[in-house]
């Protein structure tokens, strides 16, 4: 009988031990829901790189290959007389392609939440006609759609321009060259030349 009453105190004490192990690693299910919830929006929060600022992206990404892409189709009259420019060879099309790709990732890049206008201290080549790094951020503080919409605004155009040098097509080309152009200086009116300029 004195070894029966010892098993059943043995069991009992390891059941109370394995409770109390159980109750202090464990956590209720709103605990784990609100851990979980805060480990995913930590990897959420900064999924990418946001160091290059803004101008960086325009200046070594998207404007060189808008300058390629307004470049491909035109005529040109100098001492030679007049020349016609236009995209011949599979070697032309491609690097166009490489161009209107880069444009709607550069759009993609300029979307990105978080990044700087500028480097500390920038200035800019025309100062006194362009709004500062300061300003330019101010405005996305107060009204980050409109950035957005800008920023498709110049995708859309180069997705055109994709379906031009897809089709092999050089007026297209041209035509759509006409639309980036428009969406460029749609965004500029309001983040970089100052009124009246």
């Amino acid at each position: 009988m004195k070894k029966k009453f010892i098993n059943l105190s043995a069991i009992f004490v390891a059941a109370i031990s394995l409770s109390l192990a159980s109750c202090s690693d464990s956590s209720t299910p709103e605990q784990d829901l609100m851990s979980a919830s805060a480990n995913e929006a930590e990897s959420l929060a900064s999924p990418y790189s946001n160091e290059i600022t803004l101008r960086e992206i325009m200046s070594s990404l998207i404007d060189p290959h808008a300058d390629a892409l307004w470049n491909a189709v035109r005529v040109v009259a100098d001492s030679n007389g007049i020349t016609e420019y236009a995209p011949e060879s599979e070697e032309d099309w491609n690097a166009l392609r490489i161009s209107a790709v880069s444009i709607i990732e550069g759009a993609n890049a300029l979307m990105v939440p978080g990044r700087r206008v500028a480097r500390p201290g920038a200035v800019g080549e025309f100062p006194e006609f362009e709004f500062t790094p300061e300003e330019v951020e101010e405005k996305l503080a107060a009204d980050r759609q409109s950035w957005v919409q800008f920023s498709r605004g110049l995708q859309n155009a180069a997705f055109e321009l994709l379906d031009a040098v897809d089709s092999r097509n050089a007026d297209l080309l041209s035509e759509y060259g006409a639309l980036l152009d428009e969406a460029c200086e749609a965004c500029h009116s309001v983040y970089w030349y100052r009124a009246g300029i």
